[in-house]
């Protein structure tokens, strides 16, 4: 049995394949004004066409070849501010990365007030 697991290849360890880059943050205001924001600045400014828009969960997908999904979360902590989650997925396949100039760059946009 283990010599079809190393033919096949899968007797390597994962050890990449959960590698996500994210960011958290904390913004002033209601949730709902956020989600806005960040369904604005994700088709505007990344060029992301959205493919999940619910209450509390957006995803986008960019690129065609090793594309990568944008999923943002919105978490309401009280009236007056909204955690806010930011997170790379990209296809198993393509090569791993520590950061995303997408996470990064909605990071940036949804941190100004």
């Amino acid at each position: 049995m283990s010599f079809l697991l190393r033919w096949l290849g899968l007797d390597a360890p994962l050890r990449d394949a959960r590698l996500r880059p994210y960011r958290r943050l904390e913004c002033p205001g209601a949730a709902a004004t956020h989600i806005d924001r960040a369904r604005r600045a994700m088709t505007e400014i990344l060029g992301a066409s959205i493919t999940r828009d619910e209450p509390d969960m957006l995803e986008g997908s960019i690129g065609l070849v090793d594309g990568e999904r944008i999923v943002v979360r919105f978490e309401a902590i009280d009236g007056l501010h909204t955690r806010i989650s930011i997170e790379s997925v990209r296809p198993l396949g393509a090569s791993p990365r520590t950061n995303s100039p997408y996470v990064e760059r909605l990071a940036a946009e949804l941190a100004k007030t």
